[in-house]
């Protein structure tokens, strides 16, 4: 149980400021809901959107590829100082041809006339891309109190500076309240991070290696086919909509849909936590004679505590929802609170596909994870041109559960014949029907009030009574 007593106080520890930040920029949403439309709240949902996708390009894998190649530890110096200069290099490349090119930028992601958010997210992604090296660093080297100091600077920072320029600046400028403050905020809180990481790079910069960097690529680059087909299964749904849906109604549906989809972020908080502080533990277990039983207890926790993240988060979402978002233009769509469940089962799948990676990962198979995630993205964009047009932002949340599900499978499949773990199958099978049956029960039963809540309640401890007391049977059997 060491294994998982470390798992659960590192995740604990980079918990901190990932879940603390992306609790926060989970209240944010809803607090910028307060003061733009749906339609003004577009921008913000459409250009973190784009911006996932290129933060899946520009650090072109090297933060997997350092632990990979960090085993050795004696030359790991060497190692991070390859990865920082490759990804420098092409974030130079990425900041000269956008630059260069932003009024086409500009135009092609449908806001001619605001080329200025255009010049903002080119920056900030520039800066998050080189401040994920130092960051996969501090992980490597147990640093995780440092990582959660420095995250929660610019966590703390940025959201001062979005209430400072929401709420104050408009009224002593005496100007139009406008998203793109948003944007601004977010790039002097990431140069903030990098500049508080400065003293890690230097202390801990080697000798970039040529000949370790050609391993590290070929190692690497199936993962950022990985990466950019996951981020197609992930984000294309709220880009595709300004093209699939209605012009005078894709804004609103795109404002509401990004809105609601927040509440599901419940989940991707946890996994987030989860894989800072897995990743490097995976890689450091690898060779342990006892790996597989650590990767069995890892899964059995995990989907443990991602089912009462589902539970906790689907029987509250209506009074969550009504608590956090005050406008009731958003409320006004059916589909609303609907997809809410929907894309937290679809993350809960998510992060188990995440868990199952390792096969891949340790035996550098990265091709064959990329052709998974290619799998999912081209099933994500037919499902989403076919249904999408036909039944709203509905079909997106059903495409992204389909999509993780399937790729959950095909990964578990494969694994079994290059990296056999003896996960309990059965097991976690039933505390995902116990989750989902729970839910549905509570929706179909007609108490009111404080009723219902005494219900969710009686459920949400039954789940956790049954789930741990089945967890510690396998440990013990």
């Amino acid at each position: 149980m060491s294994i998982i007593r470390k798992l659960a106080s590192d995740t604990a520890i980079y918990g901190i400021p990932s879940i603390v930040g992306r609790f926060i920029n989970f209240i944010l949403i809803f607090f910028f809901a307060a003061y733009f439309t749906p339609e003004l709240l577009a921008p913000q949902v459409e250009f973190y959107a784009y911006a996932a996708f290129f933060f899946v390009v520009l650090p072109h894998g090297m933060e997997t590829a350092f632990f990979n190649f960090s085993r050795e530890r004696s030359r790991y110096k060497d190692v991070f100082a390859t990865a920082l200069i490759s990804v420098g290099v092409v974030v130079l490349f990425f900041i000269l041809g956008m630059m260069r090119n932003r009024d086409d930028v500009a135009n092609f992601v449908g806001y001619p006339h605001q080329v200025s958010y255009v010049v903002w997210f080119v920056f900030i992604l520039a800066l998050d891309t080189l401040k994920s090296i130092p960051y996969a660093l501090l992980r490597f080297l147990n640093k995780s109190r440092k990582f959660a100091a420095v995250k929660s600077i610019g966590i703390l920072t940025n959201v001062g500076l979005n209430i400072f320029f929401i709420v104050y600046y408009p009224e002593i400028a005496d100007i139009e309240r406008s998203i793109e403050y948003v944007f601004i905020a977010n790039l002097i809180a990431s140069s903030l991070e990098l500049i508080l990481l400065s003293n890690e790079i230097w202390t801990h910069y080697g000798k970039p290696n040529f000949s370790i960097w050609k391993q590290m690529i070929g190692y690497s680059w199936p993962l950022i086919i990985l990466g950019f087909a996951g981020m197609v299964n992930e984000t294309f749904d709220r880009i595709s909509m300004n093209q699939l849906l209605p012009e005078a109604s894709a804004k609103y549906e795109i404002g509401v849909y990004g809105t609601f989809y927040r509440l599901s972020m419940i989940m991707t908080i946890f996994i987030q936590a989860f894989r800072y502080a897995a990743e490097p533990l995976f890689f450091d277990q690898a060779d342990q004679k006892d790996a597989k039983v650590a990767y069995v207890a890892i899964m059995n926790w995990f989907v443990f505590a991602c089912g009462f993240i589902f539970l906790i988060t689907s029987l509250f979402s209506d009074e969550i929802a009504h608590l956090l978002i005050k406008q009731s233009t958003y409320f006004d769509h059916p589909d609303a609170l609907t997809i809410v469940p929907i894309l937290l089962l679809a993350n809960l799948f998510l992060g188990i596909f995440y868990n199952l990676s390792i096969w891949y990962k340790l035996n550098n198979k990265t091709k064959l994870g990329a052709g998974i995630s290619l799998l999912g993205a081209g099933i994500t964009i037919f499902l989403l041109y076919v249904y999408v047009p036909q039944y709203g932002f509905k079909a997106a949340a059903y495409t992204t559960l389909i999509v993780y599900f399937i790729m959950t499978l095909i990964s578990y499949s494969i694994g079994r014949y290059y990296y056999p773990v003896p996960y309990n199958i059965i097991e976690i099978i039933g505390l995902l029907i116990m989750a989902i049956g729970f839910y549905i029960l509570s929706e179909n039963l007609s108490f009111k009030g404080w009723y219902n809540i005494l219900l969710n309640i009686v459920l949400l401890v039954t789940y956790i009574t049954i789930g741990y007391t089945l967890i510690v049977r396998i440990r013990k059997s």
